[in-house]
């Protein structure tokens, strides 16, 4: 299935692009999506971002056990800090 994966902040820096298209898997969720970009670009690292990423699919707040179908979005970015 394919998935649209738009990318935002930090997250964007890292993999050099703010929109990706990739086939993945059936069944496949969030935490697939971030692993295969972990291992696609080397200067994405999931755990560098010391307040966490924040994942939308489909415009809705997700988690990284959240499933994915086909032709989702799927929204990526670093979270900001609040102080």
């Amino acid at each position: 299935m394919e998935v649209t994966i738009r990318c935002y902040g930090g997250v964007a820096e890292a993999v050099g692009e703010q929109s990706l298209s990739r086939v993945v898997e059936s069944p496949s969720t969030v935490g697939d999506v971030i692993a295969g970009l972990a291992a696609e670009f080397e200067e994405f690292d999931p755990d560098a971002f010391p307040d966490g990423l924040v994942y939308r699919v489909n415009g809705g707040r997700a988690d990284a056990g959240t499933g994915l179908g086909d032709g989702d979005a799927v929204v990526i970015s670093d979270a900001v800090r609040m102080e």
